[in-house]
């Protein structure tokens, strides 16, 4: 029951599906929702700073659409343990992925990744093909050496909690993550962005991508792709490159909106994602 006018459903948006698997980089906390009799499920790995909460809403949509999604949240993030060593490579994360489809007794799965999710499922598309049935990258983090000099560059700030809570603040701003839109939607997952930044601990996540040679594995991967870049995300021009050098993949210009857009069109985000995957699987 809500309060006068208040709107905010908190961790109630993730209901069902929650659960943990033992990994080499410890617990791993996942949502897995849909139908058991799915023969491929999502795979869904998040943008960073996010969690699952990211495709929350996504998942429920896909649900009703008849498939099958587990989120996972990146060790580091969400309610996932920290890895273990200082500063795993993306590969690491990538590799990490085999011990939570074991636990779950999916031998193949199209693998969706967001941002940073999009450099793990890359990686994992590549060194697992075995388990991958089909690769989603929702904006291609593909950078080139002078876009990550420029990236090196913007440290995370000082999340030492203040007096007057301007370390909140700081990032709840208009614009912050690539929207002008100030809708309640993305008013909504503004909010959730700027709470993940202060779930997570060290940026182990952009440490990783910065650090990985994305080109080559786009180059390599063998399932069937699609790319899906939003207008107003700093990855769009990148999101282009990737599609130019993966002719043979799809690609689809999902919304004007920034780094936001799954969580403010959920429902048109897991139709776009179900004609990908109905399509994929009937070519199967």
């Amino acid at each position: 029951m809500t309060q006068g006018g208040d709107r905010w459903r908190g961790a109630a948006i993730l209901r069902g599906g929650k659960g943990y698997v033992p990994t080499p980089m410890g617990q791993v906390h996942y949502r897995d929702l849909g139908p058991r009799q799915t023969r491929l499920p999502l795979l869904l790995l998040h943008m960073t700073p996010m969690s699952i909460v990211q495709y929350a809403e996504a998942q429920n949509a896909l649900a009703e659409l008849g498939i099958r999604s587990i989120a996972v949240d990146t060790p580091g993030y969400g309610l996932s343990d920290p890895p273990p060593q200082a500063a795993p490579p993306i590969s690491a994360f990538a590799d990490n992925l085999v011990a939570v489809l074991d636990a779950l007794r999916i031998d193949k799965a199209v693998v969706v990744g967001h941002h940073t999710g999009a450099c793990i499922a890359s990686s994992f598309a590549v060194r697992h093909k075995e388990r991958v049935a089909a690769v989603i990258l929702h904006g291609v983090p593909m950078f080139n050496e002078e876009e990550i000099a420029v990236r090196l560059k913007r440290v995370l700030g000082d999340r030492t909690p203040k007096e007057d809570g301007s370390h909140l603040s700081e990032y709840f701003r208009p614009g912050f993550a690539g929207s002008q839109l100030m809708t309640p939607a993305y008013l909504e997952a503004q909010t959730w962005f700027s709470v993940s930044i202060f779930m997570e601990g060290p940026d182990v996540g952009h440490h990783a991508v910065y650090q990985y040679d994305m080109e080559s594995d786009v180059k390599r991967i063998t399932a069937p792709g699609l790319i899906i870049s939003d207008l107003r995300d700093a990855v769009h021009p990148v999101d282009r490159r990737a599609a130019a050098l993966r002719p043979d993949f799809t690609y689809r210009e999902f919304s004007d909106d920034g780094t936001l857009s799954i969580m403010m069109h959920p429902g048109k985000w897991a139709q776009l994602v179900s004609d990908f995957y109905t399509r994929t699987i009937k070519q199967a």
